[in-house]
């Protein structure tokens, strides 16, 4: 069912009730009439009479057929909780076409004093765009530090993650042809 074809009181109810939990370690999309939950809130619920046992009773009761999922866990953010000006510059310096690079920055900085966070939108920018900044750095050949924006490098997590899968799917399919044989 497309989303733009749900009847507004009902797309209401579901930000009601989602809106209505007192944490994010649920929620409960009835669309696919799926909940999902942290894994220590199911552990909760998994024990008689804690109030997340009642709440995945009353949920149950409520809503027949309902499956329960675990929600995913967010890799760690390989991100550096503060970093100064000075430590993007050098960083920046250490770039191929650093002075077209060090312009840009300097830019950003000026643009940034109109902000109501100058730093946050500086960092912002800077991480977005040398997104690999906290990784192990890699060189070219001519020993510059090799610069990968943010969507290089979820580009290249996504390529990694297919190419896992289909090395997985390949190993099942062999499994599969030798128990048949």
């Amino acid at each position: 069912m497309l989303y733009s074809k749900i009847p507004n009181t009902l797309k209401k109810l579901c930000f009601d009730v989602l809106s209505m939990t007192k944490s994010s370690a649920r929620s409960f999309d009835f669309l696919r009439n799926v909940l999902t939950c942290s894994a220590s809130y199911l552990k909760k619920a998994s024990q008689l009479g804690t109030e997340e046992y009642r709440e995945v009773l009353q949920y149950r009761h409520d809503n027949p057929g309902m499956t329960i999922e675990v929600m995913e866990k967010k890799p760690a953010a390989n991100r550096p909780a503060s970093i100064t000006f000075a430590q993007m510059e050098k960083f920046i310096s250490l770039c191929r076409d650093s002075e077209n690079r060090l312009n840009q920055f300097q830019k950003i900085k000026s643009l940034s004093k109109i902000q109501s966070s100058p730093y946050s939108y500086v960092k912002t920018w800077f991480l977005n765009n040398y997104a690999n900044y906290s990784e192990q750095p890699e060189f070219d050949e001519e020993g510059f530090v090799k610069v990968k924006t943010k969507s290089q490098m979820e580009a290249e997590a996504v390529a990694q993650k297919a190419e896992t899968e289909a090395e997985a799917k390949i190993i099942e399919e062999e499994n599969k042809t030798e128990s048949a044989a």
